[in-house]
């Protein structure tokens, strides 16, 4: 072989090393993003989004999210007939607006709201349910399922009671338990929950709404809700806080209140369109009796979501809240602090007249 040939045969097996080394190395560089990539990826927790597809039933796209951590849970405890079940007591208990799902905590003997994590939530609060559910199943003469789901709501203790004294939940049972448990003492506020001063009374009644089939008002198969972009900003502050915030009266007209976040009715709705940017009144004198006169007047069947809906309690107009759509709005009262309420319940039936402004432009 030439020295010329022996040249030519270095420089293409230089070539030939150069070409594949970028081609070595650019494998080597791609493989080391994509482990980084899993590795930040795969130490991620998150709740989950909000389901694309509608649901079925009178459940908002968020709680349908939960659907699979649910029916994974039901399956666990063996009741796997029961997911739709649970993902209605979520509606009722939370909504989905706070981490502790299912209210969870108490169940473990903890404060209300402590678990912060949804999924720990399921898991705890599926496995509570199970126990009450295979005992009413197993023993209850009549209404079973309402059992259990009564046994949620005012504890395990409710569940072989009623099948003592009747065989099963019925609506007057519930009540009687309660006023048993309350020594007859009945609440001071009203009955959105039942007269008596324990637990809600019309819990069975709450969750089996959720099960009906959706028409539309919660994001399901029908017209889904939504307001203008500034609403849901308002209504996304106020919902960060239900079960985290208590009521003060007079709160909320100072700073120092706001950065606490301790307000009364109308210093939450004002605080809740601020946070939108809208402005519907100064911080430190914003009332019921103010915030009436905003915006524009509302037909009850124009009522839309982000609407301010007012009741007529210690006095004409004397309570405001937002309203969600699906007949709940969320509102900060003497209570619960800030909350989810339904307006069909008793109380809130009882002293909604009909006021109802609009303070966002259509």
């Amino acid at each position: 072989m030439s020295s010329v040939d022996k040249g030519k045969k270095a420089i293409r097996w230089l070539s030939f090393c150069l070409r594949h080394s970028w081609v070595a190395l650019f494998l080597l560089a791609a493989f080391m993003c994509l482990a980084i990539l899993l590795a930040i990826n795969g130490g991620e927790t998150s709740e989950p989004e909000v389901a694309e597809e509608p649901s079925a039933l009178n459940i908002s796209p968020v709680v349908e999210a939960y659907r699979s951590i649910v029916a994974r849970e039901c399956n666990a405890n063996g009741i796997p007939e029961c997911v739709d079940i649970i993902l209605a007591m979520i509606m009722q208990e939370s909504g989905g607006s706070v981490p502790d799902v299912m209210q969870s905590s108490e169940s473990k003997g903890l404060p209300p709201n402590t678990i912060s994590n949804p999924e720990e939530s399921i898991q705890i609060g599926v496995a509570y349910f199970s126990k009450g559910y295979k005992k009413a199943k197993a023993e209850a003469k009549v209404n079973p399922k309402e059992t259990a789901i009564q046994g949620y709501n005012f504890g395990s203790g409710f569940i072989g009671w009623s099948i003592k004294n009747g065989g099963g939940w019925t609506a007057d049972r519930a009540v009687e338990f309660a006023r048993i448990q309350s020594n007859g003492k009945k609440r001071s506020g009203g009955a959105r929950d039942g007269q008596y001063a324990y637990g809600d009374q019309l819990y069975v009644q709450h969750v089996m709404a959720y099960l009906q089939p959706n028409v539309g008002e919660n994001g399901g198969t029908g017209t889904t809700k939504g307001g203008t972009k500034e609403v849901e900003k308002a209504i996304s502050a106020g919902s960060t806080i239900v079960g985290k915030s208590p009521y003060v009266w007079g709160g909320g007209r100072t700073s120092s209140d706001i950065k606490a976040r301790k307000f009364d009715c109308s210093s939450f709705v004002r605080w809740c369109y601020a946070e939108a940017g809208i402005d519907i009144g100064p911080v430190s004198a914003t009332t019921t009796d103010t915030l009436v006169k905003k915006g524009k007047a509302i037909s009850t069947k124009d009522l839309k979501r982000g609407d301010l809906v007012f009741f007529d309690t210690y006095k004409v107009n004397g309570h405001v809240g937002i309203y969600l759509g699906d007949g709940k709005f969320i509102n900060d009262n003497s209570s619960k602090g800030v909350w989810i309420d339904q307006m069909n319940n008793s109380y809130w039936a009882s002293t909604f007249k009909g006021v109802i402004r609009r303070v966002t432009n259509d």
